[in-house]
């Protein structure tokens, strides 16, 4: 091998080549790179969408428990008046009940 002709080419050939593959490689690395950040970009603005979208629903979910949470503070006040009013029906009855017994045995 030949000092002067490394590869048996000149070295104005040789800094040809390099300066070439240099060139061919940044291109590339640009291209890449551009592809990727369109690609992120896309994928970017994909999640915003999705995460507005969530927010909505967040948004509606919130308000259906509120509506229940709601419905059920409504239903428990009903059902707490219900079972007051059960209880004093039980306590009539048992007063009734006891005065009918008490009749019986003064009539027998």
């Amino acid at each position: 091998m030949d000092m002067h002709h490394p590869f048996g080419f000149e070295w104005g050939d040789l800094v040809a080549i390099f300066t070439l593959v240099g060139v061919v490689a940044t291109y590339v690395n640009l291209g890449i790179s551009h592809t990727a950040k369109d690609s992120n970009r896309a994928e970017f603005e994909q999640l915003t969408d999705s995460i507005a979208q969530l927010n909505e629903t967040m948004v509606k979910v919130n308000m259906v428990l509120d509506s229940l949470k709601a419905d059920r503070e409504s239903t428990n006040r009903r059902l707490d008046k219900i079972e007051a009013t059960s209880d004093r029906h039980d306590i009539q009855l048992a007063r009734i009940e006891e005065h009918v017994m008490t009749t019986r045995k003064d009539n027998q």
